[in-house]
């Protein structure tokens, strides 16, 4: 899945224009103390989540299970990461990896856009042609 280059340049001018709007009604200081608990929220996601991989990698009982703890985890961590990131947008997106309801949904987007790139790169390589001995 490719990202576009204008988003990461349209990213942080979409998150000042939040920070200003949002600060006129709340205040600076306020807005400010948001951004703070955020990242120490961030902080607290990805130290217990890495905590949970180590301690999961040693107790291996059933493959699905691992699978399911995996996928978890690394939604928890992005989220995280995103929360870590100064700006309400990414934080909006940061909480919504948060909800339990919508993990599966966007692990099944992500799985189909993943098979479906796969079989569209194993089509473009395959060569017909003719094999002929010259002994």
């Amino acid at each position: 899945m490719k990202i576009p280059g204008y988003i990461f340049l349209l990213l942080p001018i979409i998150e000042l224009i939040i920070f200003i709007e949002i600060g006129s009604y709340i205040g600076s200081f306020n807005v400010i103390i948001s951004i703070i608990f955020t990242i120490f929220l961030g902080y607290y996601l990805i130290k217990s989540k890495i905590k949970n991989i180590s301690f999961s990698m040693m107790s291996i009982s059933n493959i699905q299970d691992m699978y399911q703890q995996y996928e978890s985890s690394i939604y928890s961590f992005l989220a995280g990461v995103l929360l870590i990131v100064p700006g309400y947008l990414t934080d909006l997106i940061g909480l919504i990896l948060l909800l339990p309801f919508l993990r599966p949904q966007l692990s099944n987007y992500f799985n189909f856009k993943h098979q479906s790139d796969r079989s569209n790169r194993n089509e473009s390589n395959i060569i017909d042609g003719n094999y002929r001995d010259d002994d």
